[in-house]
This record gives structure tokens, sequence and C-alpha cells, in this order.
């Protein structure tokens, strides 16, 4: 799926010199976002913000570029925050396998990928992704497609059912708890959505080195309840030493049982992309030895009922927003 996803065609492409890029979506679309800022986090030489919610920032205006990104292309807070923000001015551009999203950017003449249809969003997420980073490619960023192929590589890594059923079997009858470097962060929020969705398990994340200034002093009391994966980059950097060398040896010294998860390749994007698949095969062993079924959705579906009810009055694509040409 990513590899197809990487060829196909975008449409409306056209380089554009934008003074910012804003990426929005909600769930595993969102996740997509935030991988893609944490690739570009390296190159960008403009600012790249992950936006979530019904309204766009102020400062969200000319000369931006929002990438609105939604497997279904349904998703209300995703259309309300990037047809917003190009009624301000702001250049459109999506990612989506259908629905409202993609009817408006034909519409308007926006850049977008479609998709292929079918699949839960969070099992689509690195098609999405790939589709994603093609797209910004064809529209003038291209350090997006920096270690793709090595990407593509780390979602073939046949270690990572084996990883996913060894954390499995170490995360039974625990809360888990998520530790992720900043640089890593999408991922640690990766890994606990998953858990969520597919086990339907509460999960907690943290952020190094935020977290060593305030949770880490939970650590005693979390060792009657928790359970940690400490994802590391496995490179020379601070942040690792830390990780390897502070946090997961604090751990083990309070009693907090720690796996570290060694990620699998060279630049983020592998490393990004191993750990989302290692996280989702541990979601799954977890619901099969929990005897859940990670398939069905209905309280999210309840909210998303509930929303479009709430803004049943205000019909997005006939609000004669228009993207900035």
């Amino acid at each position: 799926m990513a590899e197809a996803a990487l060829k196909a065609e975008v449409i409306n492409a056209r380089p554009l010199r934008a003074e910012g890029i804003a990426l929005t979506g909600m769930g595993g679309s969102g996740i997509v976002c935030d991988f893609t800022a944490s690739i570009l986090e390296e190159g960008s030489e403009v600012p790249v913000e992950v936006l979530r919610g019904l309204e766009p920032p102020s400062w969200v205006g000319p000369g931006w570029l929002v990438v609105a990104v939604s497997y279904s292309g349904g998703t209300l807070e995703t259309l309300s925050l990037a047809l917003k923000a190009a009624r301000r001015g702001a250049w459109m551009a999506a990612v989506s396998s259908g629905g409202r999203l993609m009817e408006y950017a034909k519409q308007h003449g926006c850049p977008y990928v479609k998709v292929e249809e079918g699949y839960a969003p969070r099992s689509a997420m690195p098609m999405l992704l790939y589709a994603t980073l093609s797209l910004l490619a064809k529209l003038g960023v291209e350090e997006a497609l920096k270690g793709v192929e090595e990407g593509l590589e780390a979602l073939r890594a046949e270690e990572a059912e084996g990883e996913g059923l060894r954390l499995a079997e170490f995360l039974e009858g625990w809360t888990p708890l998520i530790v992720a470097d900043s640089r890593l962060a999408a991922l640690a929020w990766r890994f606990k959505s998953e858990l969520n969705e597919n086990a339907k398990l509460p999960a907690k994340c943290e952020v190094v080195p935020e977290s060593m200034h305030n949770d880490v002093e939970a650590y005693r009391e979390a060792a009657r309840s928790f359970r940690a994966v400490v994802l590391s980059a496995c490179d020379d950097t601070a942040y690792t030493r830390v990780l390897e060398g502070f946090v997961a040896e604090l751990m083990e010294e309070v009693g907090l049982g720690a796996k570290v998860l060694k990620l699998r390749g060279r630049g983020r994007l592998a490393k990004l992309l191993y750990g989302s698949h290692v996280a989702g095969f541990t979601s799954l062993h977890l619901a099969s030895r929990r005897g859940v079924d990670p398939a069905p959705i209905q309280l999210i579906k309840r909210y998303r009922s509930f929303l479009e009810s709430t803004l049943a009055s205000r019909t997005w694509m006939e609000q004669g927003l228009s993207p900035h040409a």
C-alpha cells in the first residue's frame, strides 16, 4: 500500500513557496500529520505545525500551505479547520480516499492525492503517510522524501511481529506506559493510540526530557499498576543516553517494569515506521489475549454522530469557501 501511494498521481500539483506548513487530521490521519512533521523537522526551512480541532489559529492565512489528511474524507474537524484556513487565503491540499474533502479539492482545483479505499483508518496510516510525503514533494517540499526507501524496508521487517508478541506478553494485565524522546513523540502517541483502539486498553505516553521534570516523580506509585515500553532511537545522542542510561535504570530501581524497544533503521522515517509496525502487532496480540475484537470502534462512532448532529446546520461544502489560488 505504502509503495503504491508513493507513486500515486498528485493532481493539480504545482510548486509553492509556502511561508509555513500546517498539517491537519484526527485519529489515524492525525498520526500521519505527526509523523510528517517529525520528518520535516530535520530539514524544513519553514515552520511546520500539526493542527487539531475545528478552528485554525489566527496566524494561518495567506502564504501558508494547509494539508488536510482524512482517510474517509468526512472528518468534520479536518474539514472545518482546512476550509476556514482556505477562506483566509491559505493554500489547501488534501489526502483522502474520497468523501467531502475530495469533492471539495476537485471542485476548487486544490492539489490532492486519492488513496485506495476499504481500510480502517488506523491500518491505512503507512499509505496515507507516503501519499502525504509524495504530495509535499510535488509542491516543492523536497525534504519530504528523505528516507522513503528505508522506510519501506522497515515496514517489511519480519522481526516486528516477534517484538510485538514479546511486548504484549510483558504488558498483559498492566496499564501500558510508553516513553520516547521528543524526536519520537509522534511514535509514542501512535503506540498509545493503537493500544486504545485495537486492544481497548487505557495507556499513557511520556516524552523526554519534559517528563523528567514532572512524570518521573510518580514512578514509584506507577510501579503498582504500570509497565513501561521505552522507545530508543539507538543512536549516540543525549536523548538516547537519558532514556537507556537513566530512565530505564531508574524504572528498574523503583520496581517499575520496563522493556526497551530498539528502533531499527538509520533515518527517522524508518524508526517511526518500524516502531509503528511493532505497536500494531503489540496491540493486536493484546486484543487476542484479552478476547477483544479490535475492529469495532463504537464509542468513536458515537462521538462522530454527535458532532455531525451538532454541526448539522452548517454544511461545509455549501459555505462557498474557496482556497487561495
